[in-house]
């Protein structure tokens, strides 16, 4: 079984600026050698509740790039997904391939539970393994303001990812004092037009994205 807790908040931040589209390669096998899975809360407002969506990446040995899609089932209550356009994404000589919008129905909260992955490669080669999923529910029933405080008071962390118009993201880490004003954020980034505070818990099973904020040039 793997381990997921100190895994997720890496491969999140991989994830938004590290995509690969590359050709093929020959190697067939299929193997899983980490996998994570994180509860994604999405804020729209300031006053509505969030959606939440699930993000799954899994590690292999083998070329990821080769990954086709990917079965996720919980084992208790028989809920299934399916990925077909996978994201690819790799760092030195790691490789990852995942999927970040597993959703439930009428935005009922996952199962904390154990689940089941199948990856499949293009050779039909399939390799499997089981993840437990546990993380913090109470975002359901939470406005972006008190997830906000809930994240702060977790010393949880704190990153900022900066948009243009067209929503081409310019900027994603942890938010320094270089970057903690809007103001501050256009003097560095001159075409950003929003902005936005992602939130993540310590043991990168939970993130909290909060809603877009205006880069205003003339703000003091």
């Amino acid at each position: 079984m793997s381990c997921p807790i100190q895994k997720s908040v890496k491969f999140l931040s991989l994830l938004i600026f590290s995509l690969l589209f590359c050709p093929s390669c020959s190697q067939n096998a299929a193997d899983i050698k980490e996998s994570s899975l994180t509860v994604i809360y999405d804020y729209n407002d300031e006053e509505n509740l969030p959606s939440a969506r699930l993000s799954l990446f899994i590690e292999s040995e083998s070329d990821t790039r080769r990954s086709q899609n990917i079965l996720l089932s919980s084992l208790t209550d028989g809920y299934e997904w399916t990925a077909e356009e996978l994201v690819h994404i790799k760092s030195g000589n790691r490789s990852w391939s995942g999927y970040t919008n597993f959703v439930m129905q009428k935005n009922q909260p996952f199962p904390k539970d154990s689940y089941s992955l199948v990856l499949r490669n293009a050779d039909e080669n399939e390799a499997v393994q089981t993840v437990e999923l546990s993380y913090d529910d109470s975002f359901y029933d939470m406005t972006s303001s008190q997830a906000d405080e809930k994240m702060k008071a977790e010393e949880a962390v704190k990153k900022v990812a900066i948009y243009d118009e067209n929503g081409i993201l310019l900027y994603y880490d942890v938010q320094n004092d270089n970057l903690n004003s809007a103001r501050k954020m256009w003097n560095m980034f001159s075409n950003a037009s929003y902005y936005k505070i992602v939130w993540q818990a310590k043991d990168g099973s939970t993130m909290c994205i909060l809603p877009k904020r205006l880069v205003i040039p003339d703000e003091n």
